[in-house]
């Protein structure tokens, strides 16, 4: 058995390792000038070595861990979209006006480099530490909520406040924050709905018996509606795939299998839902102040931004694929910013201490967004991200994807081990729950970014905690607690 367990080890670094050395060669073979095959055939080798990696590691023992879903990142927003948009932006030339496409085969290099010492410094420590199955035995929504009751009321005051100073848009937010040092808190508590979501389906889901578990399950599909209602007047499209996104996390961190059907479908459905919501919040912006919730002109503007789509001279789906891929930011700093600029050496962490301090302590707490027009003014706006990889990049070269993307991974096995020590204690399941849909998404941010986010979870996990151990003293004992089975999957 240990034979086995070493060669199945073995296997997975041998064809990391010869994925790097093989996509190295193509990339220095093929002339940029034949891009389609560069690019494809880099990124079939980048693909198959994560996914060869991915299923050694969870073909015996299936858990949502942070390895997992940040290479369902790379491979999502990295990787994937290279397959359409190689052939799309080739039949296409024009419509490519910064030369994105050339850098798609260095940046799919640059993903499995990455990636590959991210899983180095992923298993470098606790090498067998595996989320345990679990199983949440709930008997009572009512203290649920009475542990949450807190959160819940500050989430609707903070946006009751965004709603009153006409801060609803969330793009504003970073401006709102300055409005007054505790506006920040407001400001952050708007999008902690999706602990409650989470945590309603983590319940149904783990119900056993047939008509309690569709109470349940019809309980919390009202709040994920309820939820989602407070985005899409803004059409705000991250929150709304985050929250819908719930009830997939939940039933996969419960049962432990993949719902692929269910999964086809919402992609399928996802590309016309998205391009109505894009155009439908560009509609928004020219027809009303959309930063002050506006219900009367919704279906309006839903209407308009229909008949706009219709008559778009655009392809919808090579649109969404590549808003989806913003692995063009970091192709675009791979292939120009050692040409144009000297490297920042360290520079751009220089805030990440500063991710300890609360801003309504520190009110001149600097903004972390770290967007690509710091270099490039004219490419793409505040939108575009610099990405994890590439701020290493622009501050170390290569050697910084290589070394700091080991660091992430020696940092994200601690984080996970955090939270499975402590997985049958209250709430540290629903908060895991809760930053694992976003740890999908911070591949596209900066380290300090990352440093606040994971910070936050911890305290709030401690918090909540703390909560239920006041509520059960008052209240009573309490039956409603997550129960970890410890034994093997």
């Amino acid at each position: 058995m240990y034979k086995r367990n070493v060669l199945i080890t073995l296997n997975q670094w041998i064809v990391l390792l010869w994925g790097i050395v093989l996509s190295l060669v193509l990339l220095m073979a093929i002339p940029e000038e034949n891009y389609v095959v560069r690019s494809i055939s880099v990124t079939l080798v980048a693909v198959f070595s994560i996914c060869y990696y991915l299923y050694r590691r969870y073909s015996e023992r299936f858990a949502i861990q942070a390895d997992l879903l940040i290479s369902i990142n790379t491979l999502a927003q990295f990787l994937l979209p290279v397959f359409y948009l190689a052939f799309y932006y080739h039949a296409n030339p024009h419509l490519d006006v910064y030369g994105y496409r050339y850098g798609y085969a260095i940046t799919s290099f640059a993903a499995l480099l990455g990636q590959t010492m991210f899983f180095l410094g992923y298993e470098s420590v606790k090498k067998s530490l595996y989320f345990p199955r679990i199983e949440i035995s709930e008997n009572s929504y009512t203290r649920l909520f009475l542990v949450l009751l807190p959160l819940l009321a500050l989430i609707w005051i903070g946006r009751f406040v965004l709603l009153s100073t006409g801060s609803y848009y969330q793009i504003y937010r970073t401006d709102y924050q300055f409005t007054s040092p505790f506006y920040s808190v407001f400001a952050q508590l708007s999008g902690y709905g999706l602990i409650v979501v989470g945590a309603l389906f983590l319940i149904a889901f783990s119900e056993k018996r047939k008509r309690e578990k569709n109470r349940k399950i019809v309980i919390a599909i009202i709040v994920l509606i309820l939820e989602m209602l407070w985005y899409i007047p803004a059409g705000s499209r991250e929150p709304i795939v985050f929250t819908i996104s719930a009830p997939i996390f939940a039933y996969i961190f419960i049962k432990r299998t993949i719902p692929r059907k269910t999964i086809a479908v919402l992609v399928i459905a996802s590309f016309p839902i998205l391009a109505i919501l894009g155009t439908y919040r560009y509609v928004a912006f020219t027809s009303y102040q959309v930063s002050r919730l506006n219900l009367s002109s919704v279906p309006a503007t839903l209407m308009a931004a229909k008949e706009k789509l219709q008559y778009k001279d655009t392809n919808i789906v090579a649109e969404i694929t590549d808003r989806f891929y913003d692995g063009k930011s970091l192709g675009y700093l791979l292939l120009h910013y050692s040409n144009d600029y000297d490297y920042e050496l360290g520079a751009t962490y220089k805030n990440i201490p500063f991710s300890f301090i609360p801003r309504f302590i520190y009110p001149d707490k600097p903004v972390f967004t770290t967007a690509l027009n710091n270099w490039y003014k004219l490419l793409a706006g505040g939108s575009m991200p610099t990405t994890f990889w590439g701020e290493s990049y622009i501050n170390f070269s290569w050697i910084g994807i290589a070394i700091l993307s080991y660091i992430l991974g020696l940092a994200m096995k601690g984080y996970d081990y955090i939270f499975i020590r402590r997985s049958g204690k209250p709430y540290w399941i629903y908060l895991y729950f809760f930053s694992a849909i976003h740890i999908m998404r911070l591949p596209m941010q900066v380290a300090v970014i990352w440093v606040s986010f994971l910070l936050k979870t911890i305290v709030l996990a401690f918090i909540f905690t703390g909560i239920h151990s006041f509520m059960t003293k008052v209240v009573g004992k309490s039956t409603y607690l997550p129960a970890v089975l410890k034994k093997n999957n």
